[in-house]
This record gives structure tokens, sequence and C-alpha cells, in this order.
């Protein structure tokens, strides 16, 4: 058995391999497309230097496994082997994530497809195997990246068009195309108008779609119209990490003062932890509540309750809950132009109100002027705390 076979049957096994995609991940070899010095989960979630010239056996495991492998560091500023990278900016997917948005994107023979994000060039591999190269464009913003993707492409016989470019503007020459794939997620209410001015009417653009608060994301499918409306629906929850514009800007709670005395004191009947308790809170406070980020801060010695800090990374604000196991209201700390809790708990409880219902009820609405997130309501309604 081939690796390309080891891979394609155990994705098959495991009920990810579409019988559209059997022939491309069986003709493409995703060993090809990999550096000879990567890195690798751990378990524990950190990266683990592998080479293929010192362990070439488990090198080409992770090749052909069902797992991310890691390409690049903080935009290639952290070399390998350091496994003290800040941020993971590029890496082949894992299969069946990939497999997930080829197949939300529904290419089919005779369709044009653009590509954001080249990468390592695995996945316009995939979608050349199955459309012909000449009817896939991929572009790439870091030239590094671009040159060995565009590379590997030709050596496998697979030679698409590479452009080395910001993706975000979609394709130079605003050349049409009846699907665009973005391999980074976008953040909500930033869809790229370029993306949807370049895809035929009809046409369908999938991309994982990111909020700040605590990085949820769905990938979600847009149907293109021929007024410049698409109309988006959340068709799977994976992580992407971001598209470089669209990037959380770095913060840290460190700098803060909880007893700061411009802070404005109040107090909630929420329980804090609500807001982030799950991915489908984070989602629903994050596409209502722009620019805030959250960290929670377990109780220490002489400390004994939990603080849960929100922060407006740009401009400042921040709010601040404690709380323990205790009953009755949990005071809250407010201070900047923004009162961040006032408007995340008016986020929650609005969702609340329509019954919790998961992020596969949203629909996005992007307009020549507009993007908006509305919400389907659930069937019951759940309690607001």
């Amino acid at each position: 058995m081939t690796t390309t076979e080891h891979l394609a049957t155990a994705l098959r096994a495991a009920g990810h391999l579409p019988d559209a995609w059997r022939d491309p991940v069986l003709a493409v070899p995703r060993h090809a497309f990999l550096p000879d010095r990567v890195w690798i989960d751990d378990n524990r979630g950190r990266p683990h230097p592998l080479s293929r010239t010192t362990d070439p056996d488990q090198w080409l495991a992770a090749a052909y496994s069902d797992i991310p492998v890691l390409t690049q560091f903080d935009d290639g500023h952290t070399a390998w082997p350091s496994a003290a990278g800040l941020v993971c900016t590029s890496s082949a997917s894992k299969p069946t994530h990939v497999l997930a948005m080829l197949t939300a994107l529904d290419a089919r023979p005779g369709h044009r497809v653009l590509e954001i994000g080249t990468g390592t060039g695995y996945n316009a591999a995939l979608l050349a195997a199955r459309l012909g190269a000449a009817n896939v464009t991929t572009v790439e913003i870091d030239p590094a990246l671009a040159e060995r993707a565009r590379a590997a492409l030709v050596a496998a016989g697979q030679p698409v068009t590479v452009i080395t470019g910001d993706g975000t503007r979609g394709h130079p020459a605003g050349v049409l195309f009846d699907r665009v794939l973005s391999t980074a997620a976008v953040r909500v209410g930033a869809l790229p108008s370029a993306w949807v001015a370049q895809t035929r009417p009809g046409g369908v653009i999938v991309t994982p779609t990111r909020t700040d608060f605590g990085g949820a994301v769905a990938l979600v499918a847009f149907t293109v119209t021929g007024d410049g409306t698409a109309v988006g629906h959340p068709v799977g929850r994976l992580g992407f990490m971001a598209v470089r514009g669209h990037r959380t800007p770095a913060w840290s709670t460190d700098h803060l003062d909880p007893e700061d005395p411009a802070a404005e004191i109040s107090t909630t009947t929420l329980r804090p932890w609500r807001i982030a308790e799950t991915h489908d809170a984070r989602w629903a406070i994050g596409t209502r509540v722009p620019d805030c980020v959250w960290e929670h801060q377990p109780p220490v010695p002489g400390r004994p309750q939990h603080q849960l800090w929100l922060l407006d990374p740009v401009g400042g604000s921040w709010a601040l809950a404690r709380y323990d196991s205790t009953t009755g209201p949990r005071q809250i700390r407010q201070c900047g132009p923004r009162r961040l809790w006032d408007e995340t708990e008016a986020a929650f409880r609005q969702w609340a109100a329509l019954g919790k219902p998961p992020l596969e009820r949203s629909r996005l609405i992007v307009t020549r002027t507009t993007q908006t997130v509305q919400v389907e309501q659930a069937e019951a309604t759940a309690a607001a705390s």
C-alpha cells in the first residue's frame, strides 16, 4: 500500500473522504509539499521539531496522518528547530479539515477556482487534480512560501498559477471565478469585497470566519448573487489561523490595575463565566461586540477569586469581573471609553433571549455597503443566567 493509499483508506474508513475527492487524494503525494524540517504537536499543545533528514520514518508518518503539520512560526521570524514560536503562521492543514472545506466549496469540473492562502500548495494540488491546473489560481502573501509552493506544484505535475500578493485583494486582474476558497480565517464583518466582486453570480465563497472574542471560528459558505450581495451560512466548526490583516492585535492584561481609581464599579446578576463557557456563546458575543478579547485568571494565593478580564486591544478599554462559588451579584469594574462588560452582557442576554441558538443558525449578509449577522431563534427559550 502506498502512502497516499494509506491516507485515503484511513480517511474513507472515518467517513471523511467523499467519492469526488478520492482520486485527487490518491494522486497527490502530501509529503511532496512539506519542507524537510517541520513541527508537529507533541500532544500537549506544544510544537515539536521534526526533521526528514534525522527522522525520516516519523516525518513520513506525519505526512500521511490526519494531523496538521506546522511549517512556519511568526511569519518566518522563528527559525526551526526553535519551539518558542508564538504564533503558527503556516501549516499543512489536517486532511479532514482540507476535505471539509473542499466539500463545502462544491467545485466541479469546468469551474475556475481562486484560492487564498497557498501555504504548502497541497490544497491547490488537490483542486488541480480534480479541475485541471489551468482552472486553479492561488494567492500567497508570503514570498518565501509562494516560491516554495510554486516549485512543489510544478514538480508534482500540477503547475497552477501561483500569485505572490495580498489575497484579500483577490486576483490582481479582477478575473471572475466560479469558486473562491480561503484557507485562512477572515474577521466577521470583514469579508473582502474583492472576493464577492470576483465571484460569478451563483458562485460560492468558502472561508473560515472568526471573531476576536475567544477566537470563535465557523466555516462559512457564501452564495453570491448578481447584485453584489453574498449570503453565508456556517457549515462547520474548523479552526484556522487568521488572514494576516485580520489577526487580533497583540494584547496582555499584565499592565492593567484592577484597583484603578478611574474604573466605574457596578454589579451583575449574570454568572460571569457564562459569557465564555461555550463556543456558541463566544461566537454570539464576538459577532455583536467587535474588538473585544477575554482572559480568565484562576485564584492564586492571596487572591481567592477568579478574575475574568475583557479588553479592547486597540482602544484600551477594559472590564473585570471577579467571582467565586458564592451566590449573589458580582462586582464589575470598567474603565475606558467603552463599557465592555455592559456590551458583552447585553450581547449574551440577546442571544439567550433567542434560545441560545448554535452558531449554525447564523446568517451572514454581505452587501456593497454593509456586513451583518442575523440569527434564527431557537425552538425553545433558555435562561439568561
